[in-house]
C-alpha cells in the first residue's frame, strides 16, 4: 500500500538540503506515540520505503513537488495516513511545506517495474589484517571470519598484497591484527561479470526480508526477473547513525520484468517486494519500485 503526499514548499532552496536521513526522520516522527513507535529503534527490517521527492529540481516558493510513501503493512501505512490528515504543514529538516493533497491507494501486482532510487547490494567485505610488518587484504562474503582477530588501529598505506579467504585459517591469530573491514558493494562499472552474483544475492535478501515478514519458509528456483535493462550506477551519500556520512553504490534500472506464469504464494513474494523495496536500506529510501 502506498501514500501519495503533495505539498508546496514554502521557501526556495537547493534540492540537495533535504536528504534520506531527513525524509526518514519524518516518517518517524509520523510513528512517534502510536502502536509503531518501536520501529525508529528496531534493528531489523522495518518494513517501509519513500522515494525521491519529485520532480527532482531547487525548490522553489509555492511549486507543486510529491512523495511517496510504501509499505506492505496495511497498519504502518494507515497510521502514517491519519497523522498526516491531522496536520497542514510540516518540516523535513529546517524547511517547511504545505500539505495540499494525500491519497492512500492499492497498485496491482504486473509488470514491468523500474527504479526510482537505487537498489544497493552488499556484495561482502575486505579486511585488512598486519603482523606487524606488512599490510593485507581478504574478501569475504562473512564477516565473522575476523572474529578471532584482535584488532588494532594502524594507517593503511599502498603497499597492501592480496591473501585467499581460504587462507585465513593458517594464520597465526596471536600475530596477526584485524586493522579494518570495509563494505564492499556490488559495481558493474568495475566489473560486468558481477551480474550474476549480483542477482543471485538480490533474490536471496528478497527471499530473507520475505519470510522473515511472513514467517514463511518461500523459495523458488528461478532467477528473480527474467528481463533487464540497466540504467547506470550512481554513489550515493547518506547519514547513518554512529556512522556519519557514507557513500553506497547503488544500481538503477529502467526495467526489471517477470514474464513467467506465478503462482498465488509468488505474487504475494512480487507484491511484498514492490511495496518493501528491492536491495538492502530500503527505510532509507533504496530500492523504491515504481511501475513501467
Amino acid at each position: 500500500m502506498r501514500i501519495l503526499l503533495k505539498f508546496i514548499s514554502l521557501q526556495d532552496a537547493k534540492y540537495e538540503i533535504i536528504n534520506n536521513y531527513i525524509i526518514q526522520g519524518f516518517i518517524y516522527n509520523l510513528l512517534k506515540d502510536t502502536e509503531f513507535a518501536w520501529v525508529h529503534s528496531y534493528k531489523g527490517y522495518k518494513y517501509f520505503n519513500f522515494s525521491n521527492i519529485f520532480p527532482v529540481e531547487d525548490l522553489k516558493i509555492d511549486k507543486k513537488y510529491n512523495l511517496i510513501i510504501s509499505s506492505p503493512n496495511k497498519k504502518i501505512i494507515n497510521v502514517m495516513y491519519e497523522k498526516l490528515k491531522e496536520i497542514d504543514e510540516f518540516k523535513l529538516g529546517i524547511l517547511d511545506f504545505k500539505i495540499i493533497e494525500l491519497k492512500k491507494f492499492e497498485l496491482e501486482l504486473r509488470f514491468p517495474w523500474e527504479t526510482a532510487t537505487p537498489i544497493i547490494l552488499k556484495k561482502g567485505y575486505n579486511g585488512y589484517l598486519s603482523d606487524g610488518f606488512n599490510l593485507y587484504k581478504v574478501f569475504t562474503k562473512d564477516k565473522n571470519i575476523f572474529k578471532e582477530f584482535k584488532k588494532e588501529k594502524i594507517r593503511i598505506n599502498k603497499d597492501i598484497k592480496d591473501i585467499k579467504v581460504k587462507d585465513i585459517d593458517y594464520l597465526d591469530k596471536n600475530k596477526f591484527r584485524i586493522i579494518r573491514i570495509d563494505d564492499v558493494y556490488y559495481s558493474f562499472e568495475k566489473d560486468l561479470d558481477n551480474f550474476f552474483d549480483w542477482l543471485e544475492d538480490l533474490k536471496k535478501n528478497s527471499l530473507l526480508k520475505y519470510n522473515s515478514y511472513t514467517g514463511s519458509e518461500f523459495t523458488f528456483d528461478e532467477p528473480l526477473f527474467d528481463e533487464f535493462e540497466y540504467r547506470r550506477e550512481i554513489p550515493v551519500k547518506a547519514r547513518v547513525k554512529n556512522r556519519g556520512d557514507v557513500t553506497y553504490i547503488g544500481t538503477l534500472w529502467r526495467k526489471l520484468n517477470v514474464i513467467r506464469n506465478l503462482d498465488r504464494e509468488e505474487k504475494r513474494f512480487y507484491k511484498f517486494l514492490f511495496d518493501t523495496g528491492l536491495g538492502l536500506l530500503n527505510s532509507m529510501g533504496f530500492g523504491f519500485i515504481n511501475l513501467k
